[in-house]
């Protein structure tokens, strides 16, 4: 299944585990608790916003009316990505479909997804890397009263023990990522019948119909730049390297 936002150039794809290749895992700790120290932020406010609206970093509505990184703008910002122009979200990720399940946030933003998640009753732990900011991420929760595990994540191996999550939700909208090897780590930290929810940028999106349509566009307007900056991938390129899953 794919679900496509009607003005953002996301994808999202769902995937599950199939349920015959049965794993037997020991028991103990699912989710070790790792506390990373806080990296240095090398992500403007302006792009951490246009980011967590999927929107291009000029556009013009996405400069919010509070003080930058205030705890005011974190709650204009979470009040914008799930309407209007991001509506589409919450059906897609599921918020509401896995209480009491346990669930992986990668590349959380600034864990608006991962706040909607513990606020329904899952079991979140957070999965950050390098350049993103673990204070205004717990910042952000800690405003709602929740906490979740948070762990650093580097490269494509992931610190977690075999049979850990019910559910992975990954946001591949603004680095590239290694499809394939992320797929066989997946595959390994997820339960049998464990499903993957990916974000990732559609290849034939609504700026490529639009190029390929109106090629002299250019001579009385310019197209806005793309809301997302990772490599751009099709649905057969997805299931291709997320074989294992049905």
């Amino acid at each position: 299944m794919i679900l496509t936002a009607p003005e953002s150039l996301g994808k999202c794809r769902t995937m599950r585990r199939s349920a015959h290749q049965l794993r037997l895992y020991e028991s103990g700790e699912a989710t070790p608790r790792i506390e990373p120290s806080a990296p240095v932020r090398t992500i403007s406010p302006a792009e951490l916003a246009s980011r967590e609206l999927i929107r291009p970093i000029a556009h013009r509505r996405i400069h919010p009316r509070s003080e930058p990184l205030s705890i005011a703008w974190l709650d204009e910002l979470e009040h914008k990505r799930f309407t209007r122009h991001g509506a589409w979200l919450p059906q897609a990720l599921e918020f509401g479909r896995h209480p009491g399940e346990s669930v992986l946030c990668l590349n959380p933003g600034l864990g608006a997804d991962a706040i909607r998640f513990l606020q329904c009753g899952s079991e979140v732990t957070i999965g950050i890397s390098d350049n993103e900011d673990v204070g205004l991420i717990r910042t952000n929760l800690e405003r709602h009263a929740l906490h979740a595990r948070v762990a650093s994540i580097s490269g494509s191996k992931l610190p977690f023990a075999d049979g850990a999550f019910d559910i992975v939700v990954v946001n591949g909208l603004y680095a590239a990522l290694d499809g394939e090897a992320l797929s066989e780590e997946f595959f390994r930290i997820l339960k049998c019948g464990g499903k993957v929810i990916g974000l990732f940028p559609a290849y034939y999106d609504a700026g490529y119909w639009q190029d390929l349509l109106l090629p002299y566009q250019h001579l009385y307007w310019r197209r806005p730049a793309d809301p997302t900056t990772a490599p751009k991938t099709t649905a057969r390129e997805l299931r291709r390297a997320f074989s294992r899953f049905s």
